[in-house]
């Protein structure tokens, strides 16, 4: 009897790494995935970044008395002071096709491509899955939320006339920082959520873009008829009258959401989402091939 030796073996010799860093490897794919193709995140990111350069124009130019002040309840407000808040109803049109082109679409395409068979073999946790998409879409949505917002901000107090005015502006970088941060917690978490209860790609799309153009809108022109913090109920609208309150800015005939409602709305949202995703990936590891606990 003859002995077969298997020549092409060769032990692994690599970096062992303890399961809990697995998460960051799904979120690395999730990044990955985002930067491949020329449409998914590339172009909205130039658009934010179109975005932060036209505002940060027409900062320097006010501040140059180049442009007509914009007017508010009872006094006037220069687009340098309203500028930043007012930012945020711009950067959130690029933010939401990120969800569109990925957010919406990431788990229903691993359920539709037969990935959780191979992603819940043994080691890989549903939470480790959870927290790998979820991560790799807050750094992409705080891309847009965050960095173009904050340089605005730096921009602004660099743009001051004397270094009591620019002391006077670092106000400005912790109320930018959460507005940012919960409108990212918000367009991170809401897509992935509808992604997570859809079979198809095809179907998270137009579930997310319905509850995001039609359901929500709806819900926010109810609640300025009828009853204000249900305004907040939609993603845009909260974020938008966050960064109006918080920066004491008014809109002429703009109706807005108390800044309570808007922050519940900011938190509890995304929260009921996070929820949502875990359970339907746990159900989904449970049928899994191999699915681990």
């Amino acid at each position: 009897m003859s002995v077969i030796h298997d020549l092409g073996y060769a032990r692994y010799a690599g970096e062992r790494r303890p399961p809990s860093t697995i998460w960051r490897v799904i979120m690395r794919q999730h990044l990955a995935f985002a930067w491949k193709t020329k449409w998914r995140l590339k172009p909205w990111l130039l658009g934010a970044a179109g975005i932060s350069l036209v505002v940060g124009t027409l900062m320097y130019l006010q501040k140059n008395e180049l442009v007509s002040a914009l007017r508010s309840v009872g006094r006037p407000v220069s687009w340098i002071d309203g500028a930043l808040p007012m930012s945020f109803d711009y950067f959130r049109i690029p933010a939401f096709m990120v969800t569109m082109t990925i957010g919406a679409a990431v788990i229903a395409r691993d359920r539709e491509s037969g990935a959780f068979t191979f992603y819940f073999a043994r080691p890989v946790r549903p939470l480790d899955y959870v927290l790998g998409k979820l991560a790799g879409q807050l750094v992409l949505m705080a891309m847009i939320f965050l960095i173009g917002p904050v340089l605005l901000t730096i921009f602004r107090i660099a743009i001051s006339e004397s270094t009591r005015e620019a002391l006077d502006q670092l106000i400005l970088v912790p109320k930018v920082l959460l507005v940012g941060t919960l409108a990212t917690w918000m367009y991170a978490a809401l897509p992935l959520a509808v992604s997570a209860v859809s079979s198809r790609r095809t179907i998270a799309f137009g579930l997310w873009a319905g509850y995001y153009i039609m359901v929500a809108k709806i819900v926010a022109n109810v609640g300025a008829l009828l009853w204000l913090p249900l305004k907040a109920f939609d993603p845009g609208s909260a974020v938008q009258s966050l960064a109006m309150r918080i920066f004491d800015m008014t809109v002429q005939g703009e109706k807005l959401a108390p800044m309570w409602a808007a922050i519940i709305s900011l938190i509890v949202q995304p929260a009921i989402a996070v929820a949502i995703i875990v359970m339907m990936v746990k159900r989904e590891a449970a049928g899994s091939v191999g699915g681990s606990g």
